[in-house]
């Protein structure tokens, strides 16, 4: 069987901030593309965590069906534009946080009025929530949450109604709703075998283990991650829950050169020492989308605005140039180094110390 390959064919932003990514498994034994493509398509809507607000306490209202004071929204209106709120967090520890929107009218209230604790961001700023009147004084407070699937609440809400102290020292009263959630941020998968074998055409005297089929994946996530790094969290689940089924072994110790390598000699029967530098790597590793490599979602962005396609692409660029790309850092560079060096491309040297230190 031949070597396993994953590449990727096709990356591109579309509308809405929709990430769009197709790659390519295989060559697969028969039978084996559509265990995959099973498995891996599960993982990826179920199994991938993202954040959704999941309860809105408001003031000055009593029961979901009231108007807030002040806009031209009910409370479900309000509720349904807090769904369409998209979030991401730089910290991968975080499970809950808290947001809060105080705005005077009048004028438009969107995300980008929700204050949010350092590390948290939401993705879609521009969403429209409310309208607030002239003399409409709108105070929100939002609770989002980490997940994964979705979370259907029991229709009864957080706590009662509660009174809230304003400036003119009456009381108002306010209350908490709870909100159903959708965490996916993996929007679609599609998957398509592709075999060797044709039903109509297909030679008897080939063995059908000689027969060998390729997955075609394509993956559509809603902007707070890339498709390539969808596809890494999905496949690692999967590794972890059959990891609970092997038999671990003993633990060893292997001895093994960094950087040299030997070419069995078959003239005089001897090992000739060979370096990884020379070895040889195809010229068709550099048709490979950049949606291979592990980007955040704002630097891939970068390289598409950039015309920065193909690894083929980054031959022109220096290490300094790379860390000039908005969301580009020291880490994240060393990371797209490593996977260019798997492929046989490296750039120019870099002049940041802890980049080399790194590398």
């Amino acid at each position: 069987m031949k070597k396993f390959l994953i590449s990727c064919l096709e990356s591109r932003v579309e509308s809405g901030g929709v990430l769009y990514g197709r790659y390519l498994f295989g060559p697969l034994p028969r039978g084996q593309g559509v265990t995959i493509a099973t498995a891996l398509r599960r993982s990826l809507l179920a199994e991938v965590s993202g954040f959704a607000v999941t309860s809105v306490e408001i003031v000055g209202v009593k029961h979901e069906y009231a108007i807030i004071p002040g806009t031209r929204e009910t409370v479900l209106d309000l509720i349904l534009n807090l769904k369409k709120l998209i979030f991401t967090s730089t910290m991968p520890t975080r499970t809950k946080a808290i947001g809060y929107i105080s705005v005077q009218g009048p004028g438009k209230i969107t995300g980008r009025d929700l204050r949010l604790p350092p590390g948290l961001q939401c993705v879609n700023p521009d969403e429209i929530l409310a309208t607030a009147a002239a003399d409409g004084f709108v105070n929100l407070k939002v609770v989002i949450s980490s997940g994964k699937n979705y979370l259907v609440q029991s229709g009864v809400n957080l706590d009662g109604p509660k009174t809230a102290a304003i400036s003119d020292g009456n009381a108002m009263p306010r209350k908490t709703f709870s909100i159903d959630a959708v965490f996916m941020p993996v929007l679609r998968v599609n998957s398509i075998i592709q075999s060797d074998e044709d039903v109509l055409h297909f030679p008897l005297h080939i063995q059908s283990r000689d027969v060998s089929e390729r997955v075609v994946f394509e993956i559509w996530t809603n902007g707070t991650l890339t498709p390539r790094e969808a596809l890494a969290q999905a496949s690692s689940e999967l590794i972890r829950l059959f990891s609970l089924f092997q038999i671990r072994p003993q633990p060893s110790i292997l001895l093994q050169r960094p950087n040299t390598s030997f070419v069995f000699n078959q003239n005089n029967n001897t090992e000739t020492p060979h370096t990884l530098q020379q070895m040889y790597v195809p010229n068709e590793f550099l048709e490979i989308d950049v949606g291979i490599l592990p980007l955040t979602p704002t630097i891939l962005i970068a390289f598409k605005e950039k015309e920065i396609h193909r690894l083929g692409d980054l031959i022109g660029y220096s290490d300094d140039a790379l860390l000039k790309i908005p969301g580009m850092s020291s880490d994240v560079l060393f990371n797209v180094l490593c996977y260019l060096r798997t492929y046989g491309i490296q750039l120019q040297p870099v002049t940041n110390q802890s980049v080399v230190g790194r590398a």
